[in-house]
């Protein structure tokens, strides 16, 4: 039976305590490479189960994955497939079944598994449980009606969607998570360092459908010679020697990339989906073995890879998902004791109107930030420290690790003014904060707007006085949150009108000298023609950065 990690177990805990709370719907989030599988496949002994138990996924590859882990934790245990030729047998105890088998065609398949039998349905990768397959077998199942008895628990490295089709739809609420950089710290998956490389390309005029670029428009734009070829240099002057994946917009990009790598004289050759499965296992084993330097593919490696080897991630195709780009960095921060770190290299092309992910959306990076090789942890943390000590700075001009230290002495890196985001929305004096915006009221209170894990927005009222955190709203996108907050400010707290608003005329005048006094008690540089209202939202955010990172207890 396998050890189970301190996290795992409190995996198991929460999960337990979540259904004796009365939920019926959760979600358990966990990075690519700490043991998602190990922990539901603890499931039959830890949740004491008497029915069956239904795990769902999408890939053979995942298929075959779980059902291995259940049998190495409890070889007696009866786990049977579910999948194109194969069926379970009523005796099997766990089924593993495909999701594309059980919504295909009239259901047929699908009416065999009678929702009698099973307690407890698992969704592996849930981040695709909004589908209407997936919806299709919570239905037969009567997973989202009031009053469900059977227990549904989604396990995924990333519930933010980023297509507006937020997990919430399904899921009641996250049980259990942790992020990459807390498994990072904790030493369970490998640091990691960046590189950005930046292209002439364009892809502004490449379309958009259901969140990501439309692929065959990307392709064009994107699959050059002198664009590939970038890649070969790239990868020859930052990981030469590390064992790679590249992952790119389609087939033909895939084929005429790992081209321009054995042009190149690097050991190369490129997977598909499509691709022969003997021919694409014979690839990949070579790869494995070592035999093999780098991988180009597409659409392929993202779920249900695992090669501890890698150490090279080479993004060759733009995406506008977060959650994709998380999939594609995840499948190099597996350890493995050869292993020092996993190299990044985000090939970056211009794009006024497109907003995408790099390094900066896993940790609390500035955008468009260059690690020039530097561990992405590190840099993150001594701008988490500039941020503490001196909050008023604005981080979103840190472009290198080199800008840090400039930033913490140059005056016009100074910041007062309202998050370009929130311009129209609000009057108030709200300022971005890691992870959402802060808004400072009297007598210590203060709001916050928050993105939680089920890609939502919440609102929260803080009151430090009595140690409590309020819920005053959620919703889908940022406006309705601001709209809420800045409304329960004038209801809730009218006194703290003419404090909050940008257009308050005593704003204007200069500093009084308790402002002066405390910026000089918290060593707060005073830059020439601060105003008192700008003093005033220095003292503010000092505050709030003190209370956001006081110890515990």
């Amino acid at each position: 039976m396998l050890d189970l990690r301190p996290y795992q177990s409190e995996a198991l805990v929460r999960v337990r305590e979540a259904y004796k709370s009365g939920k019926r719907r959760v979600i358990v989030s966990l990075p690519t490479g700490t043991g998602k599988t190990v922990v539901f496949a603890h499931f039959p002994r830890a949740l004491r189960m008497k029915k069956r138990l239904l795990v769902l996924a999408h890939r053979e590859e995942l298929l075959r994955q779980a059902q291995d882990k259940f049998r190495s934790i409890e070889p007696d245990l009866k786990v049977e497939i579910e999948q194109a030729g194969a069926r379970a047998s009523a005796g099997a105890k766990v089924v593993v079944a495909s999701v594309p088998t059980l919504a295909r065609g009239d259901g047929a398949r699908l009416s065999q598994l009678s929702p009698d039998d099973f307690s407890i349905i698992v969704v592996d990768e849930a981040h695709h449980a909004v589908a209407p397959s997936y919806r299709r077998i919570f239905d037969h199942f009567g997973l989202l009606r009031p009053g469900a008895s059977r227990y549904l628990v989604g396990f995924t490295a990333t519930p933010r969607r980023g297509d507006k089709q937020g997990l919430g739809e399904v899921f009641e609420e996250v049980c259990y998570a942790r992020d990459l950089r807390e498994m990072i710290a904790g030493g369970y998956l490998s640091p990691i360092t960046g590189w950005r490389v930046d292209t002439d390309l364009s892809l502004d005029d490449v379309k958009v459908r259901h969140g990501d670029f439309v692929e065959g428009q990307l392709a064009r734009v994107v699959n050059t010679p002198s664009r590939n070829n970038l890649l070969v240099k790239a990868y020859r002057e930052l990981a030469g020697g590390r064992r790679a994946i590249v992952f790119c917009v389609d087939v033909a990009h895939a084929k005429d990339v790992h081209q321009a790598f054995a042009e190149a004289g690097i050991r190369s050759s490129a997977v598909w989906g499509d691709q022969p499965k003997d021919e694409r296992r014979a690839t990949l084993g070579r790869f494995s073995a070592g035999d093999l330097d780098l991988l180009t593919n597409c659409n392929l490696l993202t779920e249900g890879f695992d090669e501890p080897r890698v150490d090279c991630v080479i993004m060759a195709r733009p995406t506008r998902s977060k959650l994709l780009y998380a999939q594609m960095v995840g499948r190099g921060t597996r350890l493995h004791p050869d292993k020092v770190d996993l190299s990044v290299i985000d090939v970056a092309d211009n794009s006024r109107t497109h907003e995408l992910p790099g390094l900066h959306s896993l940790f609390d990076l500035p955008t468009n930030m260059n690690l020039n090789g530097r561990n992405a942890l590190d840099v993150e943390r001594q701008i988490e420290r500039l941020s503490r000590t001196q909050p008023w700075i604005d981080t979103s001009r840190i472009h290198s690790p080199e800008d840090i230290k400039i930033a913490a002495e140059r005056i016009e890196f100074f910041n007062f003014d309202p998050p370009a985001e929130l311009a129209g929305q609000t009057q108030n004096t709200w300022h971005a904060v890691p992870g959402g915006y802060h808004l400072s009221l009297a007598e210590g209170e203060s709001l916050v707007i928050e993105s939680n894990l089920l890609d939502a927005w919440d609102v929260k009222l803080i009151t430090p006085r009595e140690d409590r955190t309020t819920l005053l709203h959620r919703a889908q996108s940022l406006a309705g949150p601001v709209k809420a907050a800045d409304g329960f400010v004038r209801a809730e707290r009218p006194g703290a009108g003419q404090l909050v608003e940008r257009s308050a005329r005593w704003r204007s005048d200069p500093p009084t000298d308790k402002q002066k006094e405390l910026l000089a008690r918290h060593r707060v540089p005073a830059p020439e023609g601060l105003t008192r209202g700008q003093a005033s939202q220095m003292i503010s955010l000092v505050l709030a950065s003190s209370r956001r990172h006081r110890p515990a207890g």
